[in-house]
């Protein structure tokens, strides 16, 4: 019997992590290698379609919450700013938390922003976010979006999964 049990919460939990594994694949598709895309073309368009219109978005380190039309805009001038001093930028992120069911999923992790200068001068920041995924009509979409700067490192952003 103590066979028996153990061989049903395996198979339970092995469907559980394949799903889990499926919808990171999903929202990976879908969010973040587009978000990656479009930060490092700057594309401020193709950033915002990621998000849904009722976006809240929490720069901490700014003390404000944004809502979808402020980010587009703050977006489209900070990419226009950085496509004028020729910068080019990139983004990668790494995953402390993934936690999903169908419809909802709640990220936490750190980014890692390398800036290179037109000079050739490269500089790199890190950050830890917070993002709060729904999934509407089969796409995924950021509803919650959060971050912050302050005395986060290499060390941490390294520490987490790597996308």
């Amino acid at each position: 019997m103590k066979i028996l049990v153990s061989c049903i919460l395996m198979c339970c939990f092995s469907s559980a992590k394949a799903q889990s594994n499926a919808t990171e694949t999903e929202i990976n598709k879908q969010v973040w290698f587009p978000f990656i895309q479009a930060y490092q073309d700057m594309n401020a368009d193709n950033l915002m379609r990621l998000h849904a219109k009722d976006l809240v978005r929490v720069p901490v380190d700014a003390g404000k919450i944004l809502t979808y039309q402020e980010y587009a805009l703050g977006n489209q001038q900070s990419n226009a700013y950085q496509q004028q001093q020729k910068r080019k930028q990139s983004i990668a992120f790494s995953f402390e938390n993934r936690i999903h069911n169908a419809t909802t999923a709640y990220e936490t992790g750190f980014y890692h922003i390398t800036s290179t200068e037109a000079d050739g001068k490269i500089n790199h920041y890190y950050g830890k976010f917070t993002v709060v995924l729904r999934k509407t009509e089969g796409q995924w979409k950021i509803i919650l979006d959060s971050d912050t700067g302050k005395n986060i490192t290499e060390t941490m952003f390294l520490s987490g999964k790597q996308l």
